[in-house]
């Protein structure tokens, strides 16, 4: 239901979508919490090396 919509991988961080690790979806919200699980969402990718 909240699930953002379908990009190409390597541009959803810098489109400004956020990753929730638990729930395991892409969120387009400007919150830093998860909707479903209030986890704090990822912002960038983990191999990312900036």
């Amino acid at each position: 239901m909240h699930k953002a919509e379908p990009v190409p991988n390597k541009i959803r961080y810098e489109i400004g979508q956020k990753r929730c690790t638990f729930c395991g979806i892409f969120l387009s919200v400007d919150d830093t919490r998860c909707i479903c699980c209030k986890a704090v969402l990822r912002t960038r990718a983990r191999g990312k090396k900036n």
